[in-house]
């Protein structure tokens, strides 16, 4: 086993002092080999991926689909994103200029911070929300302004966004958004939406909007800021939560072509491409999937009102 040498002891980054590893992975790890536990901790369905899905990504890899990729993804898989923003959210992406597949949704929120940062610039971050956010925007030498949403049930007010926005003054660079919320389950409504648009719009500030949880819904539309305000979003989705592959850890980013074009070049210094079977089998789940997510939602909100019983 290699020892560090003594004299690189202190030589790395510096601004993972400040960073903690993931308390969520901690305590999923310590709890995880408990008998007859339900684990309520990381955001993984347990459910299987749907049949035609997984025979999609093995026969990628039997028809030796092992080259690689197109750095921003198969152009296969970028039209299904595409067709299926379009359809079920009604937005409205070039395939070819302006969607990047990444190694996950995770990869998208770091690549789009990467982009549009610079040390000393803040991002404001309603809470609570997933704690991955911070560590990522600190590393990159900014700041996270934390905004408690706990007495507007969860949703960031324009108020209070215009608020924040006039305290911390330029060096504001971006909105984070997270919804439907995690941990909190919150939904944005569209109204909710075109306002704290109409605030940004008069802004120079990116939103990006970490949409994850979008096909999965209870007896509620999902929006997206995107459609409002497209020109300022930089829309983050994925397959880990709507046809139940996180393992394969496919997600995508959307955007304006010129910054998608400057965020291509971080994706491709940080992972080169997606892994080729598992965009094979979303561009399966997109195009063909469509109510995978449907009958998924039917079965967590059977679990969810069985919860809510008195």
């Amino acid at each position: 086993m290699p020892k560090l040498a003594s004299s690189l002891n202190n030589v790395y980054n510096k601004s993972l002092d400040s960073l903690a590893p993931s308390g969520i992975r901690s305590f999923d790890k310590k709890i995880s080999n408990i008998d007859g536990i339900i684990k309520l901790t990381i955001g993984e369905p347990d459910l299987n991926t749907p049949e035609h899905v997984k025979k999609a990504g093995a026969d990628s890899i039997m028809n030796n689909d092992s080259h690689y990729a197109t750095q921003t993804g198969k152009p296969e898989l970028r039209d299904a994103i595409s067709n299926y923003l379009n359809k079920m959210h009604n937005l409205n992406y070039d395939a070819e200029s302006e969607v990047v597949v990444t190694v996950g949704a995770t990869e998208a929120i770091y690549a789009a911070f990467q982009t549009i940062l610079n040390k000393g610039d803040k991002v404001i971050v309603p809470t609570p929300t997933f704690a991955l956010y911070f560590p990522i925007i600190k590393i990159l030498g900014a700041t996270p302004i934390k905004v408690d949403t706990s007495d507007n049930d969860f949703v960031l007010s324009p108020e209070k966004l215009k608020e924040t926005l006039d305290k911390e003054g330029s060096s504001v660079k971006a909105v984070l958004l997270n919804y439907p919320g995690n941990p909190t389950g919150v939904e944005y409504s569209k109204d909710d939406l075109q306002k704290l648009a109409n605030v940004i719009k008069e802004r120079k500030l990116f939103v990006v909007s970490d949409e994850i949880y979008s096909d999965i819904t209870y007896n509620v539309k999902h929006y997206s800021i995107a459609e409002m305000l497209p020109e300022q979003t930089l829309y983050i989705s994925g397959l880990s939560k709507s046809h139940a592959m996180t393992g394969y850890r496919v997600g995508y980013i959307c955007g304006p072509s010129p910054i998608i074009k400057k965020l291509s070049m971080v994706h491709a210094f940080l992972v080169t491409a997606t892994t080729n079977s598992a965009q094979i089998a979303a561009a399966e789940a997109l195009k063909n999937g469509m109510q995978d997510p449907v009958e998924m939602t039917k079965i967590y909100q059977k679990r969810r009102d069985i919860c809510k019983r008195d």
